[in-house]
């Protein structure tokens, strides 16, 4: 794992030496003080003057009702009022793969030089990816891969490690033994069969069983709840919980706050529902994964590629991965000030 981490920091600051000129100018432009704003309107002019047409870009999601993506919408938001180009969100609430993949048609139809995409099934996705990759459009994936697709790059976490280190930190919580259940949100999609596989991975390393992974319903906190319930008492012998969802992180948090259920949970993502409950005791930890970086930097890299001609970033299966963010009681408060923006 340490091994790991440095080989993406040093990714990352390639990365921030590639961002250069542009990302210095449009965050200067917009801090807002008149001199700064000056040098981002003289910058914007001069990109005007050779690329000639205006900059369009746009990012669609599988999932747009799910709280997890709200800080994806927020970073590549804000990349692109920084950069000064047209930036569109878009895309379905509720993964369906047919009508995302005919949005994304009509953005390659209309001119949109750049797109990235959070696809929940990677397989639909080949052809169409490819298509627009060979009419010269820029398709980068976020949070869910399409890894055969041909896309220039991932950006997003590496989903087995992080379910690895989940994992071993349950069953370190857990004394290491006893069975531990699990919850996927996304059945069928590739994040959640990478997490699953080292979420598992990681629990029978540690010792522990895991006794089943339950699909849940991310768009209705309702059942969500009472999948945990049901669990629960599936389980009466249960040593631990392990939601490989944010929704269910917060949900399995709630059911332990409302039943006095004492065992250990760790969970994924930083929802601020969950980041409250780690506060007051509810859930043990849970793994972040950048979520405003996944759509922030996949913007800020596209128009390095796109409009200032930097060369593709040369990494190992074109993932660029995220650092994991390990949230628990003893740090908490840092990411309850960060998040708070997202708090919806």
């Amino acid at each position: 794992m340490t091994e790991h981490d440095q080989s993406n920091s040093f990714d990352r600051r390639q990365f921030g030496k590639l961002l250069g000129l542009a990302g210095a100018m449009g965050t200067a432009a917009a801090i807002g003080t008149p001199a700064l704003a000056q040098q981002g309107d003289d910058w914007k002019s001069w990109v005007n003057k050779f690329y000639g047409k205006p900059i369009k870009m746009a990012v669609s999601c599988a999932g747009t009702t799910n709280p997890y993506f709200a800080p994806v919408k927020a970073g590549a938001e804000d990349a692109g009022a920084q950069l000064g180009i047209e930036m569109q969100w878009g895309g379905v609430p509720d993964g369906n793969t047919i009508n995302q993949i005919a949005q994304f048609e009509q953005l390659v139809n209309t001119g949109f030089q750049a797109i990235v995409v959070v696809a929940f099934e990677p397989d639909a996705w080949i052809a169409p990816i490819k298509k627009a990759m060979k009419a010269g459009v820029l398709v980068l994936t976020a949070n869910n891969d399409t890894p055969k697709s041909g896309r220039e790059l991932y950006f997003g976490q590496d989903l087995v490690a992080a379910a690895v280190a989940q994992g071993e930190l349950i069953a370190k919580l857990a004394g290491g033994k006893g069975k531990v259940a699990m919850t996927n949100c996304a059945p069928g999609s590739l994040a959640l069969d990478l997490r699953v596989q080292g979420a598992k991975q990681g629990v029978q390393q540690g010792g522990m069983e895991a006794v089943g992974v339950y699909n849940t319903n991310p768009a209705d906190m309702a059942s969500e709840l009472g999948t945990i319930q049901d669990i629960l008492k599936a389980h009466p012998d249960l040593a631990a919980m392990m939601p490989l969802c944010g929704p269910d992180t917060a949900a399995a948090g709630l059911v332990r706050k409302n039943q006095g259920k004492n065992i250990p949970i760790v969970g994924t993502d930083l929802l601020y529902q969950t980041l409250q409950l780690i506060k007051d005791g509810y859930i043990d930890a849970t793994i972040g994964q950048q979520p405003y970086l996944q759509g922030y930097l996949p913007i800020t890299y596209a128009y390095q590629r796109v409009v200032l001609g930097a060369p593709k970033l040369d990494l190992p299966g074109g993932n660029f991965y995220l650092a994991n963010e390990i949230v628990t009681k003893d740090n908490v408060d840092q990411y309850l000030i960060r998040e708070e923006r997202f708090r919806g």
